[in-house]
């Protein structure tokens, strides 16, 4: 009588896969590089304060009502506030930039206004909301 060798089954041992899949884990953390994102220093004061500093220095002062800007009390958008005043900013009287936000505005639209300021590299912007 012919005898068959006995077959091993195969098997996966996975604990190998585990700990190669873990190390590059670890050396893909510790090679990524993070770079903070451009910052934009600003300081929030309420109107009062804007107000009565108003007086004393030339000021842009822009409005967000309901996603809208407003410049002087009429709407503007993006493309006409970057053309006339912020591509023109050094030759301008203005000193600074006071945005007043009310709260019906999206964030979507104060980040809109903030980035086109930060093509400029426009560092002199105050926030307040409106009441």
């Amino acid at each position: 009588m012919i005898t068959f060798p006995k077959i091993k089954k195969s098997r996966i041992n996975i604990i190998p896969l585990i700990d190669i899949i873990f190390l590059m884990l670890v050396f893909f953390m510790l090679a990524t590089n993070f770079n903070k994102n451009f910052q934009i220093n600003f300081k929030v004061s309420s109107q009062k304060e804007i107000i009565d500093r108003s007086i004393e220095k030339t000021l842009m002062v822009l409005k967000i009502r309901s996603d809208k800007i407003y410049f002087k009390e009429k709407e503007i958008n993006l493309k006409d506030l970057e053309d006339k005043y912020l591509k023109n900013w050094n030759s301008l009287n203005f000193e600074r930039i006071i945005i007043l936000n009310d709260k019906k505005s999206s964030v979507q639209s104060l980040i809109s206004l903030l980035d086109e300021i930060k093509k400029y590299k426009l560092d002199n912007v105050n926030f307040s909301n409106e009441p």
